[in-house]
């Protein structure tokens, strides 16, 4: 039988992935010249710092006084290896080729979070975690949307939709 993972660790798992998110959006912002594109990938690393919060206040309440750090991550469960997925190129910024490329990897990456925030919640007891975990699909399937209007536009028309009012604004 195998054992489930217990809500700490499926948290653990989800602030690494939300960690990697935050540093991913951000270094990608930085390469986009257009400053709509650079706008929502700012708001982007922004959401994914409030989530990181929501799991850390979490956490606390599960176990007070647990250094976050020191959680082992529910590994099995997330399938993703932030390390990998998250790549970019450190000495250059990126042609809107590179760009459309990084926005399909964005999705992988946000399609692959809501379905491991899915199955954790399916597989928690903790009601406030459970409630957590149903939020956060709910975000990451925004952001997902969001990629995906920027991918479509930047493929038909050659630049970014953005979505500046909300996130500069």
């Amino acid at each position: 039988m195998v054992e489930r993972p217990g809500p700490l660790s499926v948290l653990a798992a989800a602030l690494r992935i939300e960690e990697y998110g935050m540093e991913f959006y951000r270094r990608f912002s930085e390469c986009v010249g257009e400053g709509k594109g650079a706008a929502l990938l700012r708001g982007l690393s922004r959401d994914e710092g409030e989530h990181r919060e929501f799991i850390v206040r979490e956490m606390g309440r599960i176990s007070p006084g647990t250094e976050v750090g020191s959680v082992r991550t529910a590994s099995s469960l997330t399938g993703i290896v932030p390390e990998e997925v998250f790549q970019f190129p450190a000495d250059r910024c990126l042609t809107v080729e590179d760009e459309i490329r990084a926005l399909e990897m964005g999705i992988r990456v946000e399609e692959r979070s809501i379905e491991m925030y899915r199955k954790a919640a399916l597989i928690v007891d903790d009601p406030g975690t459970k409630s957590l975990l149903e939020s956060l699909v709910g975000m990451e399937e925004g952001h997902r949307k969001l990629l995906q209007d920027n991918m479509y536009m930047l493929r038909n028309e050659g630049s970014w939709y953005g979505y500046t009012p909300i996130l500069e604004g």
